[in-house]
């Protein structure tokens, strides 16, 4: 009797459907077809086929069945499928018109590792509830523990602050433990200085990290907490150095920078010196490296004086901090979040376990008067190599966080820090051909005399061949002959018939891997034409490869040439990707952009300087996520043709 197979034994599903339906597939990239909702292989037409991708390529194909304007006569060969194509429309009827790009059916069914919302389940509530440690925890005014001097038996005591009635008068220290050990001084030295300088200035506490932070787990989680207040509510801060010569190894401390900022006042002891008062402005000239862009938040704080845009002023000490030296030994793998929070009006929680895009979508998310997080998805990151991360330093097209309004709102974030998106609307994009399109062209009293000629020569064939058969060969073979060259014809009128400008299209977002023309774009949907009616156009700013026309130019229009640069640049850029073609049918207008791979999914995330802010996804369906590929500025109209879809999840870890 053979075994029953364990679970171990079986195969394990790659990916599951919206409906929690198993898949199993190979590492090929996969995409979510949007008519049956099921994970299917990604097929791309290419104008260049190439094997070595992750997905299968082919020619640029089209479904549209006559393009005869340039091969009239080669139709002769073929008439007799031409006259059925006539006689039976469905053999060339492009698919019923709609009014929506096709859907994206897939959502993102996976558990979020932090959620928005108390009453969504998170894998993090759940690592608390093991701990027993979740609780909610309000501003703490005042630090837990203070080093106290008693005056009688002239010792220092550590008392807990919180148990007394009355609250005593401190003084916050602050120094870089790298510059107090390497000097040969440590910790003893750090804690008899803090001591003799806060006698020497009237007071008899102090707040030093070294003897006030507990060791466990638990306790040290809520002590960083409340860092914020410790600082804010002391009497002044004393930064505590070894010698002159430390001040850009304290100012290059992560921890550092919101200790001072914090301040209400602040002192400095250098070595055995006196205590000696310094403003910000004096200290950023001696302890940052980065005195420009460091001073502008320091005028923010200090001196009231060129007042930022909040949201400047958060991204400015967002990458203040991130450019500092940890003291720590890697606890906290999230550390520099925990050292910013102190700035935000509503904090988190530390934990140990979760990164620094985990613990920065919690801190935007608990701060939302800003929106932050909601805005960062639809910035196109300048750095190519974090594309695929939410979080987003500066934006490719040159605006401002502030200047995006978003469309989604961020409600949890995944184990692989994937912002979960709730309010989006998606639109699939199809790769593997380009379909056969409904579509309307303006209409004159030629080109519907035109349409009719194919079939009033096919009568004409029909009546020559009776009137033979009746015995008037002379009359039949005349009508004969003169159908058999209106048909011979018959293709250049179709073309002429159907030819215009385009005024209305069905919606579809169509990809190709490489270069195609504005022109080859039309002839692939539209079938050929007869006259000069241009009807893809190329986007003026939709694209960090676009390029509007200038000039004289009473039109905004994209210019020629960004085709022209797009095919003469490579292939292939290992930094930015492949070369990549899309074209949208609604407002007829055709994009260049680089990705690593194609993306099959378009998101609409917000709005920004009168265009929409569109972000074009890959998708990792073992994982229900999408990847951020680019993001696009494509007209704000065009959403109103894509449907809502359920959550998503963008940009963690690929």
């Amino acid at each position: 009797m053979n075994p029953v197979p364990t679970p171990t034994d079986q195969k394990q599903p790659h990916c599951y459907s919206s409906q929690l339906k198993p898949f199993y597939h190979g590492n090929i990239q996969q995409y979510t077809s949007s008519t049956t909702g099921k994970c299917r292989g990604l097929n791309v037409q290419s104008v260049n086929p190439s094997p070595s991708n992750d997905w299968i390529e082919h020619g640029v194909r089209s479904r549209r069945m006559f393009n005869p304007s340039n091969e009239t006569f080669m139709w002769l060969f073929v008439w007799l499928a031409y006259i059925a194509a006539l006689l039976l429309p469905s053999w060339r009827a492009p698919r019923p018109f709609t009014f929506h790009y096709n859907p994206y059916l897939m959502r993102f069914v996976g558990q979020l590792w932090a959620a928005r919302s108390p009453k969504e389940y998170s894998l993090r509530s759940r690592i608390g509830e093991e701990n027993g440690r979740v609780r909610r925890i309000t501003h703490a005014l005042y630090p837990r523990f203070l080093m106290v001097y008693d005056r009688q038996a002239r010792t220092w005591k550590k008392v807990n602050v919180e148990a007394v009635a009355v609250r005593k008068p401190y003084v916050a220290i602050t120094y870089s433990y790298y510059d107090m050990t390497t000097s040969g001084g440590g910790e003893e030295v750090i804690k008899r200085r803090s001591q003799e300088a806060t006698l020497n200035q009237g007071l008899d506490a102090y707040w030093l990290d070294l003897e006030c932070l507990l060791e466990d787990p638990a306790q040290k989680d809520e002590d960083l907490y409340r860092m914020a207040d410790v600082y804010r509510l002391a009497s002044f801060t004393l930064i505590v150095l070894s010698s002159e010569s430390a001040w850009r190894g304290y100012g290059g401390r992560i921890w550092t920078l919101p200790e001072v900022l914090l301040s209400r006042e602040l002192l400095y002891k250098t070595g055995n010196n006196a205590v000696t008062p310094i403003t910000l402005i004096q200290l950023a000239s001696l302890a940052y490296e980065h005195h420009g862009e460091e001073s502008q938040i320091i005028n923010s704080f200090g001196l009231g004086k060129d007042p930022l845009e909040r949201l400047d002023r958060n991204l400015q000490l967002t990458e203040a901090i991130w450019r500092r030296k940890s003291n720590s030994q890697g606890r906290y793998r999230a550390e520099k979040v925990y050292a910013l929070m102190g700035f935000f009006e509503h904090r988190i929680l530390p934990n140990a376990e979760e990164t620094e895009l985990q613990a920065l979508a919690r801190l935007f998310m608990a701060n939302d008067n800003d929106r932050i997080a909601d805005r960062m998805i639809s910035m196109f990151p300048g750095d190519r190599a974090g594309i695929n991360q939410w979080y987003t330093k500066e934006d490719e097209y040159g605006a401002k966080l502030w200047d995006i309004e978003p469309t989604v709102q961020a409600i949890g974030i995944t184990s692989n820090g994937s912002l979960v998106l709730d309010g989006c609307r998606a639109a699939v994009i199809r790769w593997k051909d380009f379909p056969s399109i409904g579509y309307a062209t303006s209409r004159s009293f030629r080109r519907a005399m035109a349409l009719t000629e194919p079939y009033f020569a096919f009568l004409l064939f029909i009546v020559g061949c009776a009137t033979i058969s009746q015995g008037a060969a002379a009359g039949g073979a005349v009508l004969l002959i003169l159908s058999i060259i209106l048909l011979i014809f018959a293709p250049v009128m179709t073309t002429y018939g159907h030819s215009g400008r385009v005024v209305l299209a069905c919606p579809w977002l169509i990809g190709v891997k490489g270069v195609i023309s504005a022109q080859q774009a039309s002839f692939y949907l539209y079938g050929g034409q007869i006259g000069d009616s241009r009807r893809t156009l190329y986007t003026p700013t939709g694209s960090p490869l676009a390029k509007p026309r200038g000039g004289d130019s009473r039109f905004r229009e994209g210019h020629i040439s960004q085709y022209e640069a797009a095919l003469a640049a490579p292939p292939f850029d290992p930094m930015e990707g492949h070369m990549f073609t899309l074209v949208d049918t609604i407002s007829g207008t055709i994009y260049y952009f680089r990705a690593h791979r194609p993306p099959t999914v378009c998101l609409f995330t917000g709005t920004e300087g009168g265009q929409g802010r569109f972000v074009m996804c890959s998708e990792e369906c073992s994982s229900s996520e999408l990847r951020r590929e680019t993001v696009l500025r494509m007209p704000t109209f065009i959403s109103n043709y894509m449907h809502a879809c359920d959550w998503v999840a963008v940009g963690g870890k690929p």
